[in-house]
């Protein structure tokens, strides 16, 4: 059975896409008081965000555009410092 969600805006092409965006942007939501983002520690707005950000837009674009950014979510995903549970390795070196 497959269950679709509804809840995206109208004019995303890759809904998938779109939903790791989402996700991603709500963890990476803020800056702490030193000016390092709340979930990952690095400098804001962080990679991470950035990118997030770049997947929320492209999800709208031609799924050329989408898939190569979809590559870029995954391979951040792939770092060990990013996955939930673990402090980030670099923590401080883009400071």
């Amino acid at each position: 059975m497959v269950i679709a969600d509804q809840t995206a805006p109208t004019g995303i092409v890759d809904h998938l896409l779109w939903q790791d965006a989402q996700q991603m942007l709500g963890r990476h939501a803020s800056a702490g008081p030193d000016g390092n983002c709340v979930w990952c520690g690095w400098r804001w707005p962080c990679a991470p965000r950035r990118l997030a950000e770049r997947a929320a837009i492209v999800s709208r674009r031609p799924w050329r555009e989408a898939w190569t950014v979809r590559h870029d979510l995954n391979s951040i995903r792939a770092m060990p410092a990013l996955k939930a549970g673990h402090p980030p390795l670099n923590r401080g070196y883009f400071d």
